[in-house]
Formats: C-alpha cells, structure tokens, sequence
C-alpha cells in the first residue's frame, strides 16, 4: 500500500497527467481515473454489487481480523456506508456512476490530499504526485507553526496552501465535478467504570491478536509501551534496530531472551549517498517533516523486514496510555488552563531555529490560534485531563503516528494495537488516578509478565529503574544527561556526516539563499561551522535538511 491517487471531475480523466506503472488496480469510468498499489497486504479493490467499485488503502479491521476484498464490497455496497466502528487504519474510494467518494478512518491515522482544479478534483496520498499533477505549491506557515513549534500540529487542516487533508472520520464527495467534504473526529463518552483496568486488557489483548496475512513481529524497545505489548502478548518474534551499544537495543535483547520469544537485530548500515536522498524525499512526501533526515534510514530496516514476510506489530502511541503527551497542560493546574499563551512554551518541541523573523512571527500566532480554537472544541462535559487527552488522539494520532503510518504503508503491513479505537474506547473508561504516570502499563506488566519489571526502562538514552513513576523517571534522566551518563546516539551525527557535501551543496544554492523563509544569517552560521567541522549544530542541521527536502518538493526546486 501504500497509495492512491486520481482525478474524479466532470471532464475526460486525462487530467492525470502521470501514469504510475506499479500499480495493482485501475479505475477508468467518465469521471474518475484513479489508480491505487503498494505491497498486496494493503492494497485492494473490486467490483460493487448493482454497480460501481471500490479501491481500499490501508486495513480495515473487524471481529479480530483483517478485512478482505469481499468483507469491503459488503460494506460499501450498502447505502449509508458508516465505518465509524471499524479499528483499522485506511483510506477508502467508492466509485458509483456520477459520483465519488472518499473516506478515511475514524482517527484519521490514514489520510488523503486534495486539490481542486477547474474541472474536478485531484486527490492523492503523496503530496509530491498532487505537485507533479498540478504544479508547484507553497507551505502556509500560519499552519505550519503549530507542527514545527509543538511535537505536532493540533488539527488535520492542510499545511500547504490550496490542499485539502482528509482528516478524521473523513468523507469527501465529488459529484458533477464539485467537491463536498464533511469530517467526524473520533470522540467518545467517559463513564470511569472500569476501576480496575480489567476491560482495557481485554480490548487490549483482543487488538493483539488481530490475525493477518502475515505472522506479526513486535518491534521491542527499552520503553513501556512494546513491553507491556510483549507482557500480554503471544509473540513468537520480536525486532530491533539500532547501534548494538544503544540502551533499546540491549534492554530489549535482555528482555526477549526472558520472555523466550525469537528476537532478530538489524544493524543498518548507510547506503549511497543518492540512496539516502531518493530515500528521504520519498519520506517526506509521506510524513511532512515530522521527524528529522537522520530518521530517514529507518526505511531499510522495515523493508528488510517485509522480506522475510513478517507484518510489523508496533508499540506506537502507547503514550496516550500513561498520560504523557499533555501532561505539561494539566500540570499543577494552572489558572490559566487551556490558554494558548500560558499553555504552548510547556509543551514546545525545540526542534531548530532557522526560520525568518517574520516568519516565526506568523507560525507562532497561527500555532496559540490553533491551540486555541482546539481546546474551545473539546466537549464542555468532559474534565481538564479527559480534554487532554481527547486532544491527544485527535492531534498526535494523526498528526504523527498517522504521517508515520503512511510511510509504513509504503513498505510492509504494520499495526498499532493502542492507537486503535476500540482500544481508545476502553482506555477512557479507565480511572484516571489509573491512567496517571503509567501506572496502568506497569501493573499489567507486573501481573501478566513479573519477570520482565527486572529489566530498567528506557527513555530516549537513558535507563532508569521500572519502578519509577513519571515525575522520578524525568528527574532521574535529568540527572543522568546533566552529569554525562546518557548515551549519546550516534546516528544524527553519522547521517549528516555521510551527507556533507550535498548538504553543504544545497546550503549554499540559490534556491536557499533566495527562500524569504529562511534566516540567512542563521544558515550562513550553521554552514560555516559545519563546514569547519564544528559538529554543535548537527542537531539543527538535521532538522533543516528535513524541512528543505520538503520545502523543495513543494515548489519543484531541484535543490
């Protein structure tokens, strides 16, 4: 899977301008041209009963398997489709004479990109196809800020100037030519019913035991969350990557050798220097600059697992289990609660600094308007924390692990048990004095897996004793980092390294010095003490590059 893409419109669909010749399935019809492909696990299509068909991008999940081809036609054979209940990650084109939709998943964590056009509507997973198809397009800033500022943006709105995203519970029509869409962010009720955490094992473990085309391999880390997974779980294989002397990659060798389960290591080593640029134009036109370039290479590790048929079972946004994302809004309850200007500098990411004055100026008001209008929209019912954490599954489920999920799409079948929403549902029955400091995580651990609270957790780089609760942990780690005891992960510094050159290429081209986005002072230092070896801002660098990769694909410059 990965992809779909198309034209649907009143006009003939040669409007598409490029053919994509991996493709699996085709639609041709008099207002639709669309195409759709990817590894076979994710990427499926077919006839629908009285007429009309159907691509779908992504898994649909229901009664603890995978949908197929029948199971969908099924389903969107009927009139008033509803795929509210279904767990899953997907994006889904109905085709039916005269009209075409589009639907996403009920987080969002699967999206699509459209752009109108004179005569209908370009619609397409990949930002960079939208640009090929109709010309170059330029970053808003406004809503940009909020994504570079904060660990991501806070709602679904485009961060490129005349795109439409698809966000959550997402059905956009096209009929005639026009284009309608309507969204249904996943929401739901907290009754607090369940004391004991009893019901979220249990939707827990039933979202483990998902069966699927592929045996599944948990990717095992240091953290809490995989372990957690590997506690309840039947795993018979586990993964890992990394440098072999990073805390993740040995905790969790320690821990798969306690739990007995086959745990294989990919030590990944960098391709050639155009591999590893092909390789991240590809990612960002995939993830929008949520990650920094050096995470590029993580590719070759989920390809490799494809290979050996495995699907990947991930631990991702296990996070909204303890409490941690929006822990810093609800801390010590301020007066001002919920208030961008008192609430944003607790919660800002400190990715780099290389932006314009100006520019700044506008991302930061766009990032306090967005936190703003965000937070008014929570239910009025629901308590302080219960709001933060609803806005944590409405902003960083599709914000980044649904950005991330895309790229996974491209490459392999992968799931993620957590950010599900049958899942999601059982978590908010939880109490919340339960939910706090990831005291939930560690008692299923410490009921279904004792032996494995033997090993310390991990945290970025840094271990720390299991038993910690999350205050302890920061302070611990603090401690660790302030007196030089935390790795240090080699990986940024190698990527930027191998790079050099056309990083340094790239720094001083016209297309750079010319982008009003930029500080030029600020890049002019960066370049100069990069160039004479001076390694303080490779973090800044590594940043950078991400951005102007993405920058450049936007605008068609051949940076």
């Amino acid at each position: 899977m990965g992809w779909l893409t198309g034209f649907a419109g009143a006009s003939k669909p040669a409007k598409l301008a490029i053919q994509h010749d991996q493709a699996r399935v085709n639609i041709r019809e008099p207002n639709l041209h669309a195409q759709a492909g990817g590894p076979v696990e994710t990427c499926s299509g077919g006839k629908l009963l009285g007429g009309g068909a159907f691509f779908v991008t992504g898994v649909g999940i229901r009664d603890d398997g995978i949908l197929q081809d029948k199971d969908w036609a099924a389903l969107l054979a009927q009139t008033n489709t509803d795929l509210a209940d279904l767990d899953g990650h997907f994006v889904v084109l109905r085709w039916q004479p005269g009209k075409v939709e589009l639907f996403t998943d009920s987080t969002g964590t699967r999206t699509v990109h459209l752009l109108e056009h004179a005569d209908g509507v370009f619609f397409s997973t990949r930002l960079d196809w939208l640009v090929q198809y109709a010309g170059p397009l330029e970053v808003d800033y406004a809503k940009f800020g909020t994504q570079w500022l904060l660990a991501n943006s806070l709602d679904t709105t485009s961060l490129v100037k005349k795109t439409i995203r698809l966000g959550a519970g997402g059905c956009a029509v096209v009929e005639q030519g026009r284009l309608k869409v309507s969204l249904r962010p996943w929401s739901c009720t907290t009754t607090q019913l369940d004391r004991n955490g009893e019901g979220y094992k249990h939707a827990l473990q039933k979202a483990i035991q998902v069966s699927g085309p592929n045996q599944w391999s948990l990717g095992l880390s240091g953290g809490l969350d995989s372990r957690a997974l590997l506690a309840l779980g039947k795993f018979r294989k586990t993964h890992v990557w990394g440098p072999p002397d990073h805390p993740d990659v040995q905790v969790s060798t320690d821990l798969a050798r306690i739990a007995e389960v086959e745990h294989e290591y990919f030590q990944i080593q960098l391709p050639e220097i155009a591999d590893c640029i092909d390789l991240l134009r590809e990612r960002v036109a995939l993830t929008q600059v949520i990650t920094p370039a050096s995470a590029t290479i993580e590719r070759i590790a989920y390809g490799r697992l494809h290979e050996t048929g495995l699907g990947i079972l991930d631990g991702g946004f296990g996070e909204i289990a303890r409490r941690q994302l929006m822990n810093q809004i609800v801390f010590r309850r301020t007066l001002n609660l919920g208030k961008a200007q008192t609430t944003l500098p607790r919660i800002l990411a400190g990715k780099a600094d290389f932006f314009a004055p100006d520019v700044h100026k506008i991302m930061t008001s766009g990032a306090e308007d967005e936190f703003n209008a965000c937070w008014q929209r929570l239910p009025a019912s629901m308590t302080t924390a219960d709001k933060a954490d609803l806005l944590s599954v409405q902003s960083r489920l599709p914000n980044f692990f649904g950005h991330e999920q895309n790229y996974l799409d491209n490459v392999c079948v992968s799931f993620m048990p957590y950010a599900q929403p049958s899942v999601l549902r059982a978590l908010f029955q939880v109490p919340l004095r339960l939910r706090w400091h990831g005291r939930l995580l560690r008692k299923l651990v410490r009921k279904d897996a004792f032996a494995l609270t033997h090993q310390p957790l991990v945290k970025g780089t840094v271990r720390y004793p299991f038993g910690l609760g999350t205050v302890s942990s920061l302070a611990y780690t603090r401690a660790k980092k302030k007196i030089g005891l935390a790795y240090c992960d080699p990986r940024p510094r190698d990527f930027i390294g191998h790079v050099r050159e056309f990083l340094l290429d790239v720094l001083h081209s016209a297309s750079v010095q010319d982008c009003d986005a930029y500080d030029q002072a600020k890049l002019q230092l960066m370049a100069d003490s990069f160039a004479s070896g001076d390694t303080s801002y490779i973090g800044q660098l590594d940043w950078w590059l991400a951005f102007e990769a993405w920058r450049s694909m936007l605008s068609r410059e051949n940076s």
